[in-house]
Formats: structure tokens, C-alpha cells, sequence
């Protein structure tokens, strides 16, 4: 009996399914690999706005996660990284126990909560999760925001190339910056190793971005691994994918459109 390498994906609900499980599911399933989704907490959104991030009780998530990888061989993890500090501790450890296992990380759009603004939980993950990320998926804003939670480093006169450096070097494998601003209509992502910049790839920046863009990245990303690719090739194909699922976005609701994961599913126009 055939079995496709299986991706475990730990990441929040998002009832817009531009970004968390929704979304990975579809990413990885497109990518041709199997999902195995664990929900780490609820987003409380729709395509235009935020409203709240309520996190799960941490012993059920782990729980969950144990349980599905003691049954099924996983070949890659994909993990959003949570927003409370409890959850990210308790992750960290669950990861401790599969470190022969690619985990690729992502770090998603950032938002202020009044209620968490000391961003204790980006200090925690600098300290317990990047160590064990084989790749991180990060925006300049976001990595940033990483360094000013958890180092001692004057982020604000750090370019992208310097702030992957130092994420680097606190052990984190590859970085992979998206959307550094390029030449015209030009969008750059630079991948990041320990001996310096491996790559550079080159898009074209869509008018209106659309949700969920680091998601399907990160996702494909993982699938890639699994697959067996090495972390330059993986990065090309995960970028590939996410772009041209932007390029088909679909404005479902009032905020901002949504990837289409599925136009491969859709390329042919319907007969006259």
C-alpha cells in the first residue's frame, strides 16, 4: 500500500482558512504529502481583521501531538509559532524529543495585543524554539520584532542579511527572510544559512498581497523537506507555490483576498 511521507502541522484555527490548519492542510496536501493537523489555539478573525488569539490548555495540545506522532512516521514539522509563552515552552520540549525531524517555523504577521505587549512570548521562542528550527520563515518586520524581545542587538540599524545573521547565530539552521523590497514591481527572498546568504529569489509583487502568505510558504516548505529536498531547493519550490497561489487570490470576503492553494485544481475555465 502507497504511503506519502507525512507533515505534522501545529498551528491556531483561522475560521478565514488563509492562514493556520485550514491552510496547511490544503498546502500540504498540494504539495503531495500528508497532513497531520494539531490545533495549538483559536483565531477570532475574518479577511479583514484580528479580534483575539485564545490559546488551548498546553497538556491537550501536547497531548494531541504525542499521540499522532507515536502512530504515524513524520517526515517534517511545521509549526506556527504560538503566542503565549506557555505554549511555546511546552513545544519547545515536545520538539526536544523529535530533533531528527525538520522543523520548519513560522513566525506569522505580527500584531500588537494590548493585553501581551512586551512580546514575551518572541523572547521565549528565541531562547527555546529557534535552536531546534532546521528552517524559519520570518518577514523583516517580524524579525525585527524577534530581536528587540529577546537580544541585545540594535535592531533598528540592522538590514535583513544582519538580522538573519543573529537569528542564525543563536542556532536556528536556515533563515528565510520574505519579502525584502526589490527593483520595480520586484519582490526578493533571501534564504540565510550559518556561513552567509545562500539564495536570493526573485518574484513579481502583487498589486493587493494577499492573506496568508508566510502560511503557504512555511507549509510548502515543509512538504518539500519531506519529500527529501534540501533546504535550497525546498525553499524555490515552497516560493513557487506560494506565489502562484497569490497570484489566483480569491476575495472571498470584505478584508483582504485569500490565497487560492487549490489553482491547480482550477486552471481550466469552464466550457462556454
Amino acid at each position: 500500500m502507497h504511503r506519502p511521507p507525512a507533515v505534522l502541522a501545529l498551528a491556531p484555527t483561522d475560521p478565514t482558512s488563509a492562514n493556520g490548519v485550514a491552510a496547511d492542510a490544503v498546502t500540504l496536501a498540494s504539495m503531495g504529502v500528508y497532513p497531520l493537523c494539531v490545533v495549538s489555539e483559536v483565531c477570532l478573525r475574518d479577511t479583514a481583521q484580528v479580534e483575539a488569539r485564545v490559546a488551548l490548555e498546553c497538556d491537550l495540545v501536547v497531548d494531541q501531538a504525542r499521540m499522532v506522532l507515536e502512530d504515524v512516521p513524520v517526515a517534517a514539522i511545521k509549526l506556527t509559532l504560538p503566542g503565549s509563552v506557555e505554549m511555546v515552552a511546552a513545544l519547545a520540549e515536545l520538539m526536544s524529543d523529535y530533533t531528527d525531524v525538520p522543523l520548519v517555523l513560522e513566525v506569522p504577521g505580527l500584531f500588537h495585543d494590548d493585553d501581551e505587549p512586551e512580546d514575551a512570548h518572541l523572547a521565549a521562542a528565541l531562547e527555546l524554539l529557534l535552536p531546534q528550527t532546521s528552517v524559519l520563515v520570518v518577514d523583516t518586520a517580524a524579525a525585527r520584532r524577534l530581536l528587540a524581545a529577546g537580544l541585545d542587538e540594535d535592531e533598528g540599524d540592522l538590514d535583513g542579511t544582519e538580522m538573519a545573521a543573529v537569528l542564525c547565530g543563536v542556532g536556528t539552521g536556515f533563515v528565510l527572510i520574505l519579502g525584502a523590497p526589490g527593483a520595480g514591481q520586484q519582490v526578493v527572498h533571501v534564504l540565510h544559512g550559518p556561513s552567509g546568504v545562500v539564495q536570493r529569489d526573485v518574484f513579481e509583487h502583487a498589486d493587493t498581497p494577499a492573506l496568508g502568505f508566510g502560511a503557504s510558504v512555511a507549509a510548502a516548505l515543509a512538504a518539500a523537506m519531506a519529500l527529501g529536498r534540501d533546504e535550497s531547493v525546498a525553499v524555490k519550490e515552497a516560493l513557487q507555490y506560494a506565489h502562484q497561489a497569490d497570484a489566483r487570490r480569491l476575495r472571498m470576503g470584505m478584508g483582504l483576498p485569500v490565497p487560492d492553494r487549490m489553482f491547480w485544481a482550477r486552471s481550466a475555465e469552464p466550457a462556454a
